[in-house]
């Protein structure tokens, strides 16, 4: 009995550790849906690309809300989010916005304006 106890102390732990192995590297890179928009480090992520395309392209620019996004884990988080934003005396747009998180630090990768591509109407004869 001793020598069977042994054995699983050595081995369970290898297991366990290789089952946690397996689900890190299935989900490395892989997007992920954010289920809640209004969580305060999406909206921070958010807030943060707002401000800083605000900086970068001299507006005067407010995030409205977070429409929805999906992140991604590699080195960092990347997260793709879709904003609406208003710009000061033109109103409400959406965009898409890419964020880089890395070491505590954003970087803003893209600020997209999303273009909706209106459907031709066909008749039908």
């Amino acid at each position: 009995m001793e020598r069977r106890s042994g054995f699983y102390r050595v081995f369970f732990p290898l297991l366990v550790l290789c089952l946690l192995l397996a689900i890190v590297t299935i989900e490395a890179g892989e997007w992920m849906p954010i289920m809640d928009v209004e969580d305060p480090h999406v909206r921070e992520v958010a807030q943060y690309a707002v401000n800083e395309h605000g900086r970068l392209k001299h507006l005067q620019l407010k995030l409205d809300k977070v429409v929805g996004g999906e992140t991604q884990v590699d080195s960092g988080i990347t997260y793709q989010l879709v904003l609406t934003v208003e710009e000061k005396g033109a109103g409400t747009k959406d965009y898409t916005v890419v964020v880089v998180e890395e070491n505590a630090k954003f970087h803003l990768k893209s600020f997209k304006k999303v273009v909706v591509k209106s459907q031709s109407s066909h008749r039908a004869m």
